[in-house]
């Protein structure tokens, strides 16, 4: 397995505040995760454009992702590699959307640096979570009712 050295955790979040649901404030990154779907390349193909331009990770991401509306966002990031690193895998997780069926998803990015090191976009995988259903449910594939 890759030697991954760094991890970046950036969160944004609103859940903090006593006006949030106990179950709000879950740490997203403990959520199981039963399965995931590959998305296809040309929905992300902006942040594809944007990698071949130079664009950061991180930057390339969140427009994979886009905009955010919700309670909570955390992004983790793993880079292999310390100083130049070779590939990132970035998950964003989101949770508290504004849908009234879908309560998080969870983005998986997989990125490779080329030859002339810029970043490609190799893997985009995303599952997500119901409002409905039992407390503690894992992101899946199942589409929400």
């Amino acid at each position: 397995m890759a030697n991954w050295v760094r991890v970046m955790l950036v969160s944004a979040t609103l859940a903090s505040s006593p006006v949030w649901p106990a179950d709000l404030r879950e740490t997203l990154t403990e959520v199981d995760v039963a399965g995931t779907d590959r998305v296809a390349a040309a929905k992300y193909g902006g942040a594809s454009a944007l990698a071949a331009r130079g664009a950061p990770p991180l930057e390339i991401a969140l427009a994979v992702v886009g905009l955010f509306e919700g309670a909570k966002q955390h992004i983790v990031q793993v880079n292999e590699g310390a100083e130049a690193p070779s590939a990132s895998r970035i998950t964003v997780l989101r949770d508290g959307l504004l849908d009234d069926s879908i309560r998080s998803e969870r983005w998986d990015i997989v990125l490779a640096r080329t030859d002339a090191g810029t970043w490609r976009i190799t893997e985009v995988r995303r599952a997500w979570r119901c409002w409905r259903g039992a407390q503690g449910q894992p992101f899946t594939t199942d589409r929400c009712p």
